[in-house]
């Protein structure tokens, strides 16, 4: 790794740890800075959420055009219903396994598309992890390099908060150091609209996990869900393992 990048990974995470220790100065000072117009359309996305920002005061809304996006990635805000429409949808037509296949697919798909228009877009991928994600170097020097692990792990968990907590998918955790890769999922909206199961039920899901672990990492990466809140277990577990 470059060492200017392990320098600017070292001060970011003392500067993020202390933001972390002291809420209330991010709250009445730092939040009211990164919303500010004159500073808000030039300042990264997570810089600004680090500062306090939450995702609905990050979102860009082009009233002119009809689009809304974030850091410039497009979205649709859609209710969680459209979750269980899909399910129901696919399931007139296709059987169990053939459905779950389509929408994990798509929930893949989807997901490479929006972390490559974040890295095209560059207002999301903080700079000393590019290099590392676009040689499929960054879960070595993660599991190999504390320095790494931290600060990326605080890139993550500040992304998760913005994309899956605040856009209402529910809350991630994520275990970096064991193999497989583990993605814990709580309140997931794909468990609570179709349990109780005898199955998994999370398979869009599964393919956004797979999705962005793949493009991030820059390897090719599968997702299978292993525990479901559907099924009666606590939270939903994905379990992270390169394609056969």
């Amino acid at each position: 790794m470059d060492k200017n990048h392990r320098k600017q990974m070292i001060r970011l995470n003392w500067v993020m740890g202390l933001l972390t220790r002291h809420p209330l100065f991010v709250r009445i000072f730092l939040r009211p800075l990164a919303n500010a117009p004159w500073l808000s359309k030039k300042l990264p996305v997570l810089f600004r959420a680090s500062m306090g920002a939450t995702a609905f005061e990050i979102h860009d809304v082009d009233m002119k055009n009809g689009r809304i996006g974030i850091g410039g990635v497009d979205e649709i805000m859609s209710g969680s219903i459209i979750i269980h429409s899909m399910h129901t949808t696919l399931a007139k037509c296709l059987d169990p396994e053939k459905k779950h296949q389509a929408l994990y697919d798509m929930g893949k798909a989807v997901c490479r598309w929006e972390v490559e228009q974040a890295i095209e877009h560059g207002r999301w991928s903080p700079a000393p992890l590019v290099p590392l994600m676009m040689h499929g170097k960054i879960l070595e020097q993660v599991q190999n390099d504390p320095v790494t692990a931290e600060f990326f792990g605080n890139v993550i968990k500040t992304m998760s908060r913005l994309i899956t907590e605040e856009g209402g998918w529910g809350h991630l955790d994520f275990d970096f150091s064991s193999f497989p890769l583990k993605v814990m999922l709580e309140n997931s909206q794909e468990a609570a609209w179709l349990g109780p199961s005898e199955l998994p039920t999370c398979s869009y899901y599964a393919g956004i996990v797979a999705g962005y672990a793949s493009t991030i990492s820059g390897q090719k990466l599968e997702a299978k869900e292993v525990a479901c809140k559907s099924m009666g277990d606590p939270r939903c577990v994905f379990e992270v393992t390169p394609t056969m």
